[in-house]
């Protein structure tokens, strides 16, 4: 599993993808309203509106700035995914297909990065949360459930450290992740939602 993929050739195969899918479908399991006249679809994302046109699949949010392609990328994917039912349960990156191998740089790049940021302050982790529109679960000494995609929670975890311990955190995601995105966009999406999060907490 390489990272980054190249964006650009992604990003134009799903926007092929996109093309193909009927709006009505993307629609229905997705969550996403089509705008029938203006020609694009509305999708709610953390605190924003993203809006993507159809055919084309140019991304923009509500207020019509650009959007990282990183994220186009995962909007794209989300939208012509397939469909499914959230469970209830949650599992670790490792868990996800091939997760395992990837486990080590999946750590270094998302999870270490969250430690060190909220690990020795774990309430800022739930303030930081609130500005993508999270809400704060009784889990860990704080932890934030954030919802990227409308069908797709993500639960961001920190335990404090103390004299024995050092911080420690987890990302987590629901049991029917695998059937939504592949297990690369998920490493993309964790490590997207941890720089916003640190954006949010000034550090």
């Amino acid at each position: 599993m390489a990272l980054p993929y190249n964006l650009d050739v992604t990003l134009a195969r799903a926007k092929v993808d996109l093309a193909k899918t009927k709006v009505e479908e993307i629609a229905k399991y997705k969550k996403a309203i089509w705008e029938v006249e203006k020609g694009f679809l509305s999708l709610p994302s953390l605190n924003e509106i993203y809006h993507i046109t159809h055919p084309a699949g140019d991304v923009s949010t509500a207020n019509g700035e650009p959007v990282d392609p990183r994220f186009q990328v995962l909007i794209l994917h989300y939208l012509t995914g397939p469909g499914a039912a959230l469970r209830g349960q949650w599992i670790s990156f490792k868990e996800l297909p091939g997760g395992l191998i990837y486990q080590q740089p999946f750590y270094g790049r998302a999870v270490l990065p969250l430690i060190r940021t909220f690990g020795s302050q774990p309430a800022s982790l739930l303030r930081a949360g609130e500005g993508l529109g999270g809400r704060p679960v009784d889990q860990g000494d704080a932890a934030v459930e954030l919802n990227p995609f409308p069908c797709l929670p993500v639960r961001l975890v920190i335990w404090a450290g103390d004299e024995e311990f050092p911080p420690g955190g987890t990302i987590l995601f629901d049991a029917s992740a695998p059937e939504m995105l592949a297990t690369e966009d998920f490493a993309v999406l964790a490590e997207y939602l941890v720089k916003r999060l640190k954006n949010l907490a000034g550090r």
